[in-house]
């Protein structure tokens, strides 16, 4: 691994794999030599399978076609993606973290969230109740090493983004300690100014409205998160889950509703999606942004 590799690798991603058994989905953080949902070693297990899905090919000698190919690949343990981000690692960008804390160990339903805005250099520009603060990228601060990135820029922006950040920071008596006020004039109020300011595509446009910056940008970002940091508490606690995957039916939708369901998921309160995990929503508590957590199913 070269040292750039080594520089941009985040750190504190646990490493959670998943492989699919005997119909079921298993996650892990180390891979077992057995199933633990039927117990059934599974070095030996791939041929198996392919030989049970495509038997009439095999026993002719014919060699293993794109379904045979298909089902061993399947089997193969793959890394989730880890949903979260240094914020100093990311140049002109929207980034989004626990107040207190952090997503995976102290993130709960009722924590508010904290968003600030980075520079094409990676310095971290952020108004709470201490005013308008900036902070280095050299700094690496701590608070912000697992963010979530909420949007951001193609690097033709870069420059015009330093220029109106810098123009929205000279505004000192608009970000001061005494102008600060909770619910309505915080981080989430300088962000969505800055982006108004910018003027860039939907980004800027959905920035013009508390609500749909929260319903556009911040809900996929939290409720993928949400998955995830409910998946990882599980396997903290248990060491492994096994998802038991549903038969698929064979029966036909009679009306298109059940689709304007799923894709109104932003907005649903607990509806179990295809995937197994239950979708909530995300409110908006004065103007601050809380997400609830998307949790597995038992």
């Amino acid at each position: 691994m070269s040292a750039t590799t080594s520089t941009t690798t985040i750190t504190s991603d646990p490493g959670i794999l998943c492989f699919h058994h005997c119909n079921a989905k298993v996650f892990c953080f180390t891979l077992p030599h057995t199933c633990p949902h039927c117990n059934a070693p599974l070095d030996a297990d791939a041929d198996a399978d392919v030989n049970e899905d495509a038997p009439s090919a095999l026993d002719k000698g014919a060699t293993a076609g794109p379904q045979s190919t298909a089902t061993a690949a399947r089997l193969l343990p793959f890394r989730l993606p880890y949903p979260f981000v240094r914020a100093t690692q990311h140049p002109c960008a929207i980034v989004l973290r626990p107040s207190t804390g952090d997503f995976l160990n102290d993130y709960s339903n009722a924590t508010d969230l904290h968003i600030a805005v980075t520079t094409s250099g990676g310095d971290i520009v952020e108004f709470d109740r201490d005013g308008l603060r900036r902070h280095r990228r050299d700094d690496n601060p701590r608070e912000w090493w697992q963010s979530l990135l909420v949007g951001d820029v193609p690097e033709p922006w870069h420059d015009y983004w330093d220029e109106m950040l810098q123009q929205i920071c000279a505004q000192s008596m608009r970000w001061s300690m005494a102008s600060y006020e909770e619910t309505s004039h915080n981080c989430y109020a300088f962000v969505l100014a800055f982006l108004q300011a910018l003027g860039h595509g939907q980004l800027s446009e959905a920035a013009h409205s508390k609500t749909a910056f929260c319903e556009k940008y911040i809900v996929p970002r939290t409720t993928t998160a949400g998955k995830y940091i409910s998946l990882y508490r599980r396997l903290r606690r248990n060491g492994v889950h096994v998802h038991r995957q549903q038969p698929k039916l064979r029966t036909k939708l009679r009306s298109s509703s059940s689709s304007a369901n799923v894709c109104d998921g932003a907005r649903s309160t607990g509806k179990v999606s295809p995937n197994g995990f239950s979708s909530n929503s995300i409110g908006i508590i004065g103007s601050r942004p809380r997400p609830k957590l998307c949790t597995i199913e038992e």
